[in-house]
């Protein structure tokens, strides 16, 4: 298996670096530590003129329909460069309505959000809970078209920015997945009272879309983290080889170099698998357990990268002002979002079922 990146991805990964050099995010510059903003709907604007959002879709479906490997090279340069865009939230969003949708609506939605007039955010995370798919506080009652949803979703990121959420919620056959359009939202708390929304699919249809989706989602996050890592890896370098401590640089200092040297092993090890994963991706039928491992293994390095930037940073590291503290950040909350390396594992485990009885002593 070829992972070298194909001249189209190299060319997009550079048009991404320059939209984000050109609008200012955070890591734009090295010395810029400014903290990133919760949603740049400004530079938002910009990648959806480079044509980001529109790359895992389909042109039928008023997509570009390069694949998700193309779009995972561009999830990269955007988590090195410590920005906050809706990109995972979308693929999740935009896959759902892609497998289950009318012609109709997939134009209307996966077209208006080629074209930035139109951004779906997922809410499917309870209060309270730890994370599942299966919903339960969000129940569904209606037929015949006229349904309402009453409940609780949180944290539900961009909610305030959203124009269209995708709900997923209890009904009677299971999970249903629903279309909310012009959503009521001031912050990352949706609260559903009798809201009438869109049934889009019910039951075992819904329920093998939203793994899928997810899966696809859990994809971009492994390549946005992998950038994330890369830049944190790059600062936490250049720190050793300039700071000094008793007259020597702490790059000199033979245990400080071993654990950078683990960081770099730990984040060519994610690298290959979030590669994996992005083609996987591009495959039919979806292999769910290799995303699924991929996740484990680049939870694993993002959390002992993180970890090591900021202990090698020391006090700084967790300072508002130092960029290393920012990236450590969005690594963390990309290893809980939709699941954590537990949770991962875990689903793993229930599918283990294909291996006979080991015995150990004969």
């Amino acid at each position: 298996m070829d992972f070298t990146p194909t001249d189209e991805q190299q060319s997009l990964a550079e048009a991404v670096r320059g939209t984000l050099r050109r609008h200012g995010s955070p890591a734009a510059e090295r010395g810029d530590s400014a903290a990133p903003s919760a949603h740049d709907e400004r530079l938002w604007k910009s990648l959806v003129e480079t044509g980001v959002p529109g790359l895992a879709w389909s042109e039928e479906d008023g997509g570009i329909g390069a694949g998700i490997t193309d779009l995972a090279a561009a999830a990269t340069e955007i988590g090195r460069a410590r920005t906050q865009v809706p990109l995972a939230e979308t693929v999740v969003a935009g896959a759902l309505v892609q497998a289950l949708g009318s012609t109709e609506l997939r134009q209307q939605i996966l077209g208006g959000l080629t074209e930035g007039g139109i951004l779906p955010i997922p809410a499917l995370a309870e209060p309270l809970r730890a994370w599942s798919p299966t919903p339960t506080d969000v129940t569904a009652t209606g037929s015949d078209g006229a349904w309402t949803l009453t409940g609780t979703k949180a944290p539900v990121r961009y909610a305030p920015d959203a124009t269209h959420l995708i709900v997923s919620a209890a009904t009677d056959s299971g999970t249903g997945i629903f279309l909310l359009d012009s959503p009521d939202a001031t912050s990352e708390q949706v609260v559903l009272d009798a809201t009438p929304a869109t049934l889009l699919a019910n039951g075992e249809q819904a329920e093998q879309a939203l793994r899928e989706a997810l899966a696809l989602g859990g994809v971009v996050l492994c390549a946005e983290a992998v950038g994330a890592m890369e830049e944190a890896l790059d600062l936490t370098t250049e720190y050793l080889k300039t700071r000094t401590q008793f007259g020597r640089p702490l790059a000199a200092f033979q245990s400080l170099s071993h654990r950078a040297a683990d960081m770099y092993a730990q984040l060519e090890l994610a690298r290959s698998a979030a590669l994996y994963a992005a083609m996987v991706a591009d495959e039919h039928p979806l292999d769910l357990d290799a995303i699924l491992r991929a996740r484990v293994v680049v939870d694993s390095a993002a959390r002992l990268v993180g970890h090591e930037a900021i202990q090698m940073h020391g006090g700084i590291g967790v300072t508002a002002e130092h960029p290393v503290g920012h990236l450590t950040a969005r690594l963390t909350t990309i290893t809980h979002t939709w699941g954590d390396r537990r949770s991962h594992l875990s689903e793993l485990a229930t599918r283990l079922t294909d291996h006979g009885d080991v015995t150990i002593l004969g």
